[in-house]
């Protein structure tokens, strides 16, 4: 790989964690609009660049709707036989992490 694409690439993996704490920080104040418009950039930096999101950043990520999941107000969250359960309350989407073996 050329050191062009991963200077790039490195960037660009700065850039979304940044964009994830400020998602995180704005979930807080309750600006649900400019969350969504982070996870927007963060999706799009991550296709351009081919950069896998950790487990961490895609549990708080729709798969279908790309909106961002807040426990109770964008999504709701389950245990059922050893799975956590996430249901996004805009598209009706589920999400399913095992959580014991």
């Amino acid at each position: 790989m050329d050191w062009r694409k991963k200077k790039a690439r490195r960037i660009a993996w700065e850039r979304i964690q940044l964009l994830f704490t400020l998602a995180l920080e704005e979930v807080k104040k309750g600006n649900v609009v400019r969350v969504n418009r982070y996870i927007e950039h963060i999706l799009k930096l991550s296709r351009k660049y081919n950069i896998r999101l950790p487990r961490e950043m895609k549990m708080y990520i729709c798969k279908k709707c790309h909106s961002f999941l807040i426990p109770g107000k964008t999504s709701q969250v389950r245990l059922k036989k050893g799975k956590i359960v996430i249901k996004c309350l805009k598209c009706g989407s589920y999400k399913r992490y095992i959580y014991k073996k």
